[in-house]
């Protein structure tokens, strides 16, 4: 029998308009989140294991073939300077560029962001990349499932509109990404946070209001 879940992932693109609102980078502890029973870290602001974003998003066709293209040439650059060997992921939304994944020393995580700056349209670049040893298949599957969790907490929330949201995640660590009003961030980031296996939440929300 064919679960919930598996039916709401078939009807997902697996995989973050025009520049109209704020972009919010940086980070920032969210000291009433870090209070509540049971609820993992929030932290707002850009740092993969397993991605996804629903088919509809607020950006523009064209944006996101933008974003598509930014994603296939930072990638191409990183492996082409850094081997073809390395578990960095590039992820564009609104040409907002965000990487993660791990690399063995400080130079390449550096340099991994000078490359994917070198992009054209790029405008920002959030590097989250670790500096430690690539995620084991079990730590990927079990990102796989916090995901399914993460979008099953959004649908049975009511309030949480998820075809605005990029969801990430990353060793339990889940990014948040998309086009959003301040309060559509704010509910699915402490939804995202209360989730079961979830270590913590990094939000990078591009607001409207």
């Amino acid at each position: 029998m064919i679960s919930f879940v598996d039916k709401f992932l078939s009807a997902m693109s697996i995989k973050y308009m025009t520049w109209t609102g704020k972009l919010l980078i940086g980070t920032l502890a969210i000291g009433s989140l870090l209070a509540l029973p049971g609820c993992a870290p929030l932290i707002v602001g850009a740092g993969v294991g397993a991605s996804a974003i629903i088919a509809e998003d607020r950006r523009t066709s064209g944006a996101m073939l933008e974003d598509k293209t930014i994603e296939i040439k930072a990638l191409k650059l990183i492996k082409n300077n850094l081997g073809e060997k390395n578990s960095i992921k590039v992820h564009s939304f609104n040409r907002f560029a965000l990487l993660v994944g791990q690399v063995d020393s400080e130079e390449k995580r550096i340099e991994a962001e000078d490359l994917t700056m070198e992009v054209s349209n790029v405008r920002q670049a959030q590097n989250e990349i670790e500096i430690a040893g690539e995620a084991s298949s079990i730590s990927k599957n079990n990102d796989g499932f916090i995901m399914a969790r993460v979008l099953t907490s959004f649908v049975k929330d009511g309030q949480v509109k998820s075809q605005y949201f990029k969801i990430i995640v990353e060793s339990g660590v889940v990014f948040l990404m998309g086009l959003v009003t301040q309060e559509e961030g704010e509910t699915a980031s402490k939804v995202a946070a209360n989730t079961d296996g979830v270590k913590k939440v990094i939000a990078v929300f591009e607001y409207l209001d």
